[in-house]
């Protein structure tokens, strides 16, 4: 770290070369004898400290500070007045115009050297300050972003990157909220990868994994935006779909179907023939949540125990 830079802005010769001579050793000092001077070297070299006479040609040290202040890359610096000028109201003046200190002259070098000393001290603490403040907040930046990842993971599904159990059960109860609200039908379907243990038997979990994922893939491209694709645990997928009745998500079940028997997913090299049955139930609302996922897993047990690859409408509640 180098040694501290202080500016000295002072008309007269004779003050500039007795403060140089006094603080030589221990800072870097650069000199301006005006206001316009004293501005373009504080931007320039953006001093620790500014030593600055009140009575000036044209600009006076009051004006010099106010233009310092104003400026954000100058604004933090400490402004030390040091004047004959030592009224009450010139001294008021001077903290009102953004001075931290007035030293009046004479001046007594082991005074002005602990002025100095303090501000400088005061300005590192200030600085050490804004950086901890901006180290925390950059941390919490990050805790934060850590924190969306988690809760994005907590969500989803790993393996096949659809929403997990939880995140459809959150959406169950959002979506029936809302349908509630306005009156809307809403439907749900249960799918199952039909014959899935003979992929894991035959391939391995690799080959099972890749089943899954393919599945799922074609699921996300073939619903609509508002409704969700949820792996529900295994081989099974729970589908949610609002504002459609029992017609019409029984024809995007058939369309899921279609596109699950027709995908056809590589693993190393071979062509799987996959196949899906899915069971649909619009939703009762004289039924609980649970009652209804058992309505559509029911109807797609149902067409497990038929003929497979199908679709099938749960039996309406009597």
């Amino acid at each position: 770290m180098g040694r501290e830079k202080i500016l000295i802005v002072d008309d007269a010769p004779t003050p500039l070369r007795a403060l140089g001579e006094l603080l030589k050793d221990d800072y870097d000092l650069y000199t301006a004898t005006n206001g316009q001077e004293a501005i373009k070297r504080a931007g320039e070299i953006l001093p620790d400290l500014v030593l600055l006479d009140v009575m000036m040609p044209g600009m006076d040290g009051y004006a010099i500070c106010s233009t310092l202040k104003k400026d954000p890359a100058t604004a933090d610096i400490p402004v030390l007045f040091i004047t004959a000028k030592s009224e009450p109201n010139d001294i008021v003046r001077g903290f009102e115009a953004g001075g931290h200190d007035y030293i009046a002259k004479p001046f007594n070098p082991r005074e002005l050297f602990a002025r100095i000393r303090t501000h400088l001290e005061l300005r590192r603490s200030r600085q050490d300050l804004r950086s901890y403040a901006e180290e925390l907040e950059r941390r919490n930046e990050e805790l934060n972003r850590v924190r969306e990842r988690l809760e994005v993971m907590a969500r989803i599904d790993p393996l096949t990157g659809l929403a997990n159990r939880r995140y459809a059960l959150e959406r169950l109860s959002s979506e029936l909220s809302r349908s509630a609200r306005h009156g809307d039908p809403f439907s749900l379907a249960m799918a199952d990868i039909d014959d899935f243990k003979q992929f894991n038997d035959t391939h391995g979990h690799e080959g099972g994994d890749t089943v899954l994922k393919s599945v799922a893939d074609i699921f996300v491209a073939s619903v609509r935006k508002e409704d969700m694709a949820a792996r529900w645990g295994g081989e099974e997928f729970l589908l949610i779909f609002p504002r459609l009745t029992m017609d019409g998500t029984m024809a995007v079940a058939e369309k899921l179907r279609a596109a699950v028997e027709a995908g056809r997913p590589e693993f190393k090299r071979k062509k799987l023939k996959v196949t899906v049955t899915i069971g649909v139930a619009e939703y009762d609302i004289s039924l609980d949540l649970d009652a209804n996922i058992s309505r559509a897993d029911g109807a797609m047990y149902e067409g497990k125990r038929a003929t497979k690859n199908c679709v099938i409408a749960a039996r309406p509640t009597t």
